[in-house]
Parts: structure tokens; sequence; C-alpha cells
């Protein structure tokens, strides 16, 4: 058998089979390609040679640093990192669950809250019944009420507004400014939503307590609740 040369390779084989130039042509049906690309075709197209490429090249990998809070469970990642591969702590200057498993201490009230019931009369949290249903923007909800056992205080944000007051842990999330937000995230001035109408957020002091009873509506997710006055919206 004759040794053939590159001139004498079949045509066939002579295409260029470079990846993105190759899908192009073929996803606008070449020969005619005097078509406007989209950015959804342009998303596709990097995808596929992103693909392409991370199949030859080996994944960098970098180690990073950064110091946890007691009960904050969330960290944002690095700039450069796509994702997380390990995570790893020393046991003996962190425990652990007081970071990442601090969830069932969170979004907690004490046994002064009032929660606003179907027929608009706020009962005290030590009250209530399981029959009960609250009050909420999408219907009457039963309420899931569960107190834990906590050994430790927990961090607590008061937050006085005009007509009344809320504190719960820090992490707790209420209606403010049209949006749902973690009660450290509220500032003086902003508005909370009230049963009709937006009330001013007027001071905000910080506390600790050992009281952690955590809340949830069944039906709607969320609910109308105060420690005194005026009830907000509650998550």
């Amino acid at each position: 058998m004759a040794i053939i040369g590159p001139d004498d390779v079949p045509s066939i084989l002579k295409v260029n089979s470079e990846p993105m130039k190759k899908y192009v042509l073929t996803k606008l049906g070449h020969p005619n390609v005097e078509v406007e690309i989209t950015e959804d075709q342009w998303e596709t197209l990097w995808r596929v040679a992103g693909d392409f490429i991370s199949a030859y090249f080996p994944r960098e990998q970098k180690l990073g640093l950064f110091w946890t809070t007691p009960l904050q469970s969330t960290y944002p990642l690095p700039e450069d990192a796509y994702w997380i591969q390990e995570v790893s702590w020393d046991p003996v200057t962190t425990r652990i669950d007081d970071v990442f498993g601090a969830e069932s201490f969170l979004f907690c009230f004490s046994p002064e809250l009032r929660i606003l019931d179907k027929f608009g009369k706020l009962q005290y949290l030590d009250d209530w019944k399981r029959t009960w249903k609250a009050k909420t923007p999408y219907g009457d909800s039963t309420m899931l009420i569960q107190k834990h056992d906590n050994f430790r205080a927990l961090p607590k944000i008061k937050i006085e507004y005009s007509g009344g007051m809320i504190e719960a842990t820090s992490n707790h999330i209420i209606k403010s400014n049209e949006k749902w937000r973690e009660l450290s995230e509220i500032n003086i001035g902003d508005k909370l939503s009230g049963v009709k109408n937006m009330l001013d957020v007027q001071n905000i002091s910080r506390s600790e307590s050992t009281d952690a009873i955590s809340l949830r509506a069944n039906n709607s997710g969320c609910y109308y609740g105060c420690i005194k006055g005026k009830p907000i919206l509650i998550h």
C-alpha cells in the first residue's frame, strides 16, 4: 500500500475541525451564514468552547482563608473562585456547630411576642393554641411553634417604629422597603410593612437573651406580629 502525502488526503479530512467554527457553521446553516447572531447563540457558543478547553487544561486549585463568626452561616466566595471543593477548620480554635449548625437558634423570638390572629386580635405567643390561625396577606394560616433549649445568650435586635416595637435574633427576616431583609440590615428611616400602611423605623438597639422560640406560618410563610403596638409583616 502506497504512503500518501498531505495533498492526497481525502478532502473530507481537510475540513477545519476547530470546534467553535464548526459548531457555528453547522448551526447557522453553512454555506448560508449571513445571519444575525443573538445573545443566546453566543452564550451557547462560549459554553461549548469552554467545555472543550476545560477538557484539555488542568484545573487550578487555590487555598483561601476566612474567619468565621458565631451565628453567621453564610460567607462570600473569593472573587476568583468558581466553586468550593473542600472546607476544613481547626477543631481546637473553631466550634463548627456555633457557625454552620446555628440554624436551630436563628429566627427566634421571646415569649413577649404577640401574633395577629384571623379575627384581628393580638395574642401572646405563650397563649397561642395549635388550632388557632394567624392573619396573613395570603389568607389565614396555622403556626408551627418550636421552643429551643438554649444554653447561651443570643444576639437580639430591637426595632422601635411608629406605633410599635419588635425584637428578635439579628438574622430574622421582616418586610422593609417592600423587600424581605434581615433585622441586622434595617436602618433608621426604613419603612416596615404594617397591616394597613407603612411604619417608619425610629430607633434600633442591640441586646442578648437566652429566649429561643422559632415560628413558621405553615400556609403562607409569613404573618403579622410585634412585641407591642402595631404588628408588622414577619417571615
